[in-house]
């Protein structure tokens, strides 16, 4: 759990810089993939994880990468790479919780900016602080 709560606090680092200047440094993503990896492997030698749970766990972070060449680069790599990178750590029920958290706050975000404020419909924005919100309500759910 210690892992978890540390893997929040950089996806938040990482969700910030994501609002500030719309990119992730890749040294971060690097520390969220150890931290992610070491959790997996205390897991698995604790016999409380096996090496498939921890495979299927990166699905979700998978599909967006192929949604980002799929989609024509709408959805940004270093959400699928945040997402990739926190399967192992926090499981595939969490991860799928957290992203669909995501997708349901920021479309009713993209809701109320297009009605609100009548910004332009192809408009962008940061798609890392929905997952960092998502995740840390999916990880209270799972408490």
């Amino acid at each position: 759990m210690i892992i978890q709560i540390i893997e929040l606090i950089v996806i938040g680092v990482i969700a910030i810089e994501d609002i500030k200047s719309m990119s992730i440094s890749s040294w971060k993503i690097w520390i969220l993939a150890a931290l992610s990896v070491g959790s997996a492997v205390f897991e698995m030698a604790a016999g409380a994880n096996d090496i498939q749970r921890a495979i299927v766990a990166v699905l979700p972070g998978v599909v967006l990468i192929v949604l980002y060449y799929v989609t024509g680069k709408q959805i940004g790599l270093g959400d699928g790479m945040v997402t990739l990178c926190m399967g192992p750590a926090f499981g595939i029920e969490r991860v799928a919780l957290g992203i669909t958290v995501a997708f349901f706050v920021s479309g009713l975000f993209s809701l109320i900016i297009i009605a609100a404020l009548r910004e332009k419909r192809n408009k962008s924005y940061p798609f890392i602080p929905f997952i960092a919100a998502g995740m840390v309500v999916a990880t209270i759910a799972k408490i």
